[in-house]
């Protein structure tokens, strides 16, 4: 078990779980004067209509997600330092490769998230990066 954690990830979206796994996230961060990543992964990943069409979808999605950021945003206390990172494609895969990337030493979000087929089971984002991550995930309630 590490001693303390100085890079600590939090995976959202839009569900009341992934909200919880913020609250717990800067509870972490703060009792381990890390620094915070908030990460939100728009599912582009199975788009594939006139490109038009997918570049509205994008921006959307885009859209959509900055409100989600900037309402988390607004609940972080003054002394949390934070990155807030907006992306799209394969959310598994994303938060995977940017744990990677960033040398994240812990990884904390939702068991299910906001799709309907992901609410029967742990929830496939959740249960591919508890697989696949480089460094622990802590599973949030």
């Amino acid at each position: 078990m590490k001693e303390s954690y100085k890079k600590i990830l939090v995976a959202v979206d839009s569900s009341e779980q992934a909200r919880r796994a913020f609250q717990e996230a800067v509870e972490v961060t703060r009792r381990n004067d890390a620094h915070l990543y908030i990460l939100i992964v728009s599912d582009t990943n199975h788009l594939g209509a006139e490109p038009y069409a997918v570049d509205h979808i994008v921006k959307q999605a885009y859209k959509a997600a900055s409100a989600v950021v900037g309402s988390l945003e607004e609940l972080l206390p003054d002394d949390i330092s934070f990155t807030s990172i907006i992306d799209d494609g394969n959310p598994k895969a994303q938060i995977v490769a940017y744990a990677e990337e960033e040398k994240i030493d812990l990884i904390l979000m939702g068991a299910t998230g906001t799709g309907t087929f992901s609410r029967l089971l742990l929830g496939s984002t959740t249960a591919y990066v508890v697989n696949n991550a480089p460094c622990n995930v802590m599973v949030v309630r």
